[in-house]
């Protein structure tokens, strides 16, 4: 069987949840000698012309192909990232060339909805998973730009007015108009890509209507859908989608767990936090809990952050300074191959995500003993029960991380209690039997 994985980016340039399930499922499919190719994007805002070629490699043997894009010099760049002529184009040659017998798309985010329309105009067996809320939301999250959650359910001036509040086009109208005056204007202006392309605009504003006109019929091309989250499926069947979305795990990849060596003993607490360094997974709600926690408790702990520092600068600036005086040591980011090393280093994980996350390292800590402290949000909120084998908290509240980590240590037993409750952690394998079920049945 020739599968064609069809994704954002791939390892190991990029490395967040989508990719490394991806390259997960990609490479156990590879394993059991099945034909696999993945498409994704390497650049993606350089070069002189929307596409700029695209460069081969092989990754742990699994062949990829990176388009190298530059989607701020699209004709229409608004439009463009959910429906793009130029990869429709291209990635129609591509099918032709490598005759997949079943497409997989993992995320539309750099490629656009044109890859879905595409294989299905190909008469192609084609499978969706939802991996976040990009069909419904131009971020992707459902956090807006003011750091408040979202349901999805908005007009397009409010998904408009998210994306632009931070940029001149929408600050300086709106201190001199009415709101009305300033969603006519910008609603105006979205209509004409020779002024939506232009810098300060670019893929903030544009017709909003019809990016979510498209979208509701693009998320019904595939042949099948997935999603991991029961709450993912909830909120897309919320904001409109008619379409059957099937409830599935993800599957692991837990070919590390052989060399977990266990844990040493501690005479502290230790808290692990693995992710990107970027407001919206929360570090600082996590050091402001630390903080507020009692000295003499927090001298029996500490917290190890996973993470590159630098992946935004300002955050990585604000809380580095926060986390000064505390027991905190910033580790940097791991390789694959010291997950099992770095799966030992702590006792307890937390995730303090202030989006409706479901992160795939609560199930690697899970699989290594570790109980989760996390936000009572989204697919956390799914992957933890509270009391059970972890602890669960209100999205931002530190005080209540607070307490929860106090708790830890104020009773004797707890911890080893909740991770005598964790249940087995789903494999890629049987991740991977589940998908060759749905692969053979297309075909």
């Amino acid at each position: 069987m020739k599968v064609l994985y069809v994704t954002n980016g791939f390892p190991p340039h990029r490395w967040a949840g989508t990719e490394a399930y991806t390259a997960a499922i990609a490479q156990e499919f590879h394993r059991r000698n099945q034909d696999v190719q993945v498409l994704c994007v390497g650049d993606w805002e350089s070069g002189d012309a929307c596409f700029n070629g695209h460069e081969d490699a092989v990754y742990e043997g699994v062949p990829v192909r990176r388009l190298k894009l530059n989607w701020t010099r699209a004709d229409d760049p608004f439009t463009w990232l959910y429906d793009n002529p130029v990869i429709a184009d291209l990635y129609g040659r591509l099918l032709d060339e490598w005759r997949p017998d079943v497409v997989h798309v993992t995320s539309c985010e750099t490629l656009s909805s044109s890859v879905l329309r595409v294989t299905r105009e190909r008469g192609l067996p084609l499978v969706l998973t939802l991996t976040d809320f990009w069909f419904i939301c131009p971020r992707m999250t459902l956090l807006r730009s003011d750091m408040h959650t979202c349901d999805g359910r908005t007009t397009a001036w409010d998904c408009t007015k998210c994306l632009a509040r931070g940029s001149k086009a929408y600050r300086w109208p709106s201190r001199l108009l009415p709101e009305r005056a300033v969603a006519g204007l910008l609603g105006a202006v979205g209509k004409h890509p020779v002024l939506t392309r232009r810098p300060g605009l670019r893929g903030m504003v544009g017709d909003m209507d019809a990016r979510k006109a498209f979208l509701l019929r693009a998320i019904e091309w595939p042949h099948v859908r997935l999603t991991a989250s029961p709450f993912v499926r909830t909120t897309y069947l919320a904001n409109g989608v008619n379409v059957p979305i099937e409830v599935s795990a993800y599957g692991n990849d837990l070919s590390w767990l052989p060399a977990f060596p266990g844990r040493t003993p501690s005479h502290v607490l230790r808290i692990g936090f693995i992710g990107q360094i970027i407001p919206a997974k929360g570090l600082h709600v996590l050091l402001e809990a630390l903080r507020l926690v009692p000295d003499d408790l927090r001298a029996r702990m500490e917290v190890l952050v996973y993470g590159n520092v630098q992946q935004s600068p300002a955050y990585g600036e604000q809380v580095t300074e926060q986390a000064r005086g505390l027991p905190v040591r910033f580790m940097g980011a791991f390789q694959r191959g010291d997950r099992a090393a770095v799966m030992s280093s702590f006792d307890v994980l937390a995730v303090p995500s202030l989006w409706y996350d479901f992160p795939l390292v609560i199930q690697d800590a899970m699989a290594a003993g570790a109980p989760v402290v996390a936000t009572r949000l989204g697919g956390m909120a799914e992957a933890v029960t509270d009391g059970v084998n972890g602890l669960l908290f209100e999205r931002g509240d530190a005080a209540g991380l607070a307490a929860h980590l106090g708790r830890l240590l104020r009773e004797p037993g707890l911890v080893d209690q909740l991770r005598q409750a964790i249940p087995p952690v789903k494999t890629i394998q049987a991740n991977a039997d589940e998908l060759s079920g749905i692969y053979a049945s297309l075909r």
